[in-house]
């Protein structure tokens, strides 16, 4: 396989930057998918994937992208009345998808940046019986972290489950899923694992899974109970993406290397270096820079930058590129006031530094 350019140039937030190695990883050859090789790369992926959730319950992995992930939760969900907790484009799509399925959808919405505090939502949970709430852990158009083990847990005080949508959080914010007592949670492979799109992962309690089994509607290719019992036997129902599973199973192997708390504390690190730069950039350039996420709750995988009203994301994701560094243009509303840093999965402080020297130069000039 013939080298790509060195890795550190290439800050979207998602598709992220892949390495090499976990490239080349995909020229493997082809073996039968219902055979003792697969079964044993299940396996060895399964123990790989499993700290990562903090989880004892078989991981899902699905050939999709995390939207199938996301359908699935909501059509495995009790029949009734889903509440979405919307504050972006993604927790949008969530509750968006919930409508596509016939379910009666709620949404509490809040400012895109914010995120949903416990009270507030207690008292939506206190008004009307709801079977489900949606929510993202990090919401990737705006870079907001909602703290998913509280809303979990005001969720199940009101006897609601949680489905927790962790595309752009997962393996780069800490997330616990058997301490925390989480009902279900998903994530796809083009964010903080750092692997080619193509692939999404769940994980769902026994408790989930059992309730499923009573719900109507839950289709074929994304219903849990059959990707759960195929799970247990180190096998998918369908034909997987296995190529891409190659590439899992190297990266699996790297992150086991770093440690995935470690791994949290590099993103927490790279999220701080980005706050820190704003302040120092805007102090030097008099220029109005700000992240819209509040302080507290930002992701550490990925910050959205409110540009000057003069400055159009448009121009100044154009500007860097020249630089040799791709960064993200705002999302949906969003698009022209911001650009976007994934600063997430295999890169460094290191890598990250390059970026924002490159953002720095356009600021400058």
């Amino acid at each position: 396989m013939t080298p790509t350019k060195p890795f550190g140039s290439f800050f979207l937030p998602g598709p992220t930057e892949v390495r090499d190695e976990v490239l080349a990883a995909m020229m493997q050859p082809m073996i039968p998918h219902r055979g003792s090789a697969f079964e044993q790369l299940f396996d060895r992926l399964q123990r790989g994937l499993r700290p990562l959730f903090k989880t004892e319950r078989p991981v899902y992995i699905s050939s999709s992208s995390a939207t199938g992930m996301m359908e699935a939760g909501v059509r495995c969900a009790p029949p009734g009345r889903i509440l979405s907790l919307v504050n972006g484009a993604f927790s949008e799509r969530f509750a968006h998808i919930a409508s596509m399925c016939a379910r009666d959808v709620d949404r509490y919405e809040v400012g895109w940046g914010q995120i949903h505090t416990i009270p507030q939502l207690e008292e939506r949970l206190s008004m009307r019986k709801y079977v489900a709430i949606t929510v993202a852990h990090s919401e990737t158009s705006t870079g907001a972290l909602n703290d998913v083990r509280a809303i979990s847990d005001c969720a199940h005080r009101h006897g609601t489950v949680c489905l927790v949508d962790s595309v752009s959080g997962f393996a780069g914010a800490e997330l616990r899923f058997d301490e925390w007592k989480l009902d279900y949670a998903l994530t796809g492979s083009q964010k903080a694992l750092a692997l080619p799109p193509g692939m999404s992962f769940g994980v769902a309690s026994a408790a989930f899974v059992d309730q499923a089994n009573a719900a109507p509607a839950r289709g074929v290719y994304f219903d849990l109970v059959e990707l759960d019992a195929y799970a247990r036997r180190n096998q998918t129902p369908s034909t997987p993406a296995l190529s891409l599973l190659y590439a899992l199973e190297v990266q699996l192997k790297a992150i086991a290397t770093e440690g995935i708390e470690a791994r949290w504390a590099r993103h927490k690190a790279m999220a701080l270096l980005t706050q820190e730069w704003l302040t120092k950039i805007g102090d030097e350039t008099k220029k109005r820079l700000a992240n819209i996420a509040p302080l507290g709750f930002q992701s550490p995988t990925v910050s959205t930058i409110r540009l000057p009203a003069d400055f159009p994301s448009e121009t100044f994701t154009a500007a860097v590129a020249k630089r040799g560094i791709v960064v993200g243009n705002g999302y949906g509303k969003l698009k022209s006031s911001t650009f976007r840093i994934g600063h997430m999965g295999d890169h460094t402080v290191e890598t990250l530094s390059r970026c924002l020297a490159a953002c720095s130069s356009v600021l400058r000039s």
